[in-house]
């Protein structure tokens, strides 16, 4: 006579724990919210360490589509060498894997919080967190260049033959006096040949991801030695489009060997 009632329970509580399945899933969907820059400027002032920093920013998944003159601005507000330099590769790392996705037509697709942030130190002095605010970053895309990318950084370096020019040459002409349109020209005109760190073989540092040559303490050093930010931007724009050059020639030759 209880066999019905008891059916009924049993069904009542099959479709709680469904319902409760179904939130908790949703609740793993939900967009992961980047770790503001700002935040990252606050710790790095506070009482820890360089490495609990690092640590903080890669446990929050964040990376920062950072402008060559951003570094200049975060070392300026307390924002240590070792962290300058972690964010730099970080963001280069993803710049690898986006070529990578790009060269193999795979995607990260809609996902916002997956791509590089786009940030504007600007509004930090307003109250803001650094961040411009800007949505959709995965969907824009127009297929001639790695998706969820900002739209300043260049997709290809320039012609193969052109002069290669060094840091060095560019410290040495904004000493001299060039004026910055003629030394940034200089910089979009040129290739940038070195991307990756030369370590040899360097068994203790063997990793998924290549060092990289323009660290981002390197580019914070540039803007105390006089190298105003137009030239620290053109800079960062050229080195970020070696490398995606370096990354798809690396992926469109996967699998082939010595072969063409």
């Amino acid at each position: 006579m209880h066999k019905p009632l008891e059916m009924f329970r049993r069904s009542r509580l099959s479709a709680a724990l469904g319902l409760v399945a179904l939130l908790c899933a949703c609740s793993m969907l939900q967009p992961r919210q980047p770790m503001p820059i700002g935040e990252v400027i606050t710790l790095a002032r506070g009482n820890v360490s360089p490495d609990q920093v690092i640590s903080r920013v890669r446990n929050s998944k964040t990376t920062y589509a950072l402008r060559g003159s951003d570094f200049a601005k975060l070392a300026q507000r307390g924002v240590p060498a070792p962290v300058l330099d972690h964010l730099q590769q970080s963001f280069v790392n993803e710049v690898d894997l986006l070529t990578r996705f790009w060269v193999l037509g795979e995607s990260l697709g809609g996902c916002d919080w997956c791509y590089p942030q786009p940030i504007d130190l600007s509004n930090l002095d307003q109250g803001g967190n650094g961040m411009t605010g800007e949505a959709h970053l995965g969907r824009m895309e127009d297929f001639s260049r790695p998706q969820g990318l900002p739209t300043w950084v260049p997709s290809w370096p320039g012609n193969p033959f052109a002069h290669q020019i060094t840091v060095d040459e560019i410290v040495n002409m904004v000493k001299s006096g060039t004026p910055t349109d003629e030394v940034v020209k200089q910089i979009r005109d040129s290739r940038f040949p070195q991307v990756i760190e030369d370590r040899g073989l360097d068994i203790k540092n063997i990793g998924t991801h290549y060092p990289v040559a323009l660290k981002g303490s390197e580019l914070a050093s540039l803007a105390t030695q006089g190298v105003p930010d137009a030239v620290l931007d053109a800079l960062q724009e050229k080195f970020l489009a070696e490398y995606i050059e370096f990354a798809r020639q690396r992926y469109e030759s996967w699998g082939k060997g010595s072969r063409p």
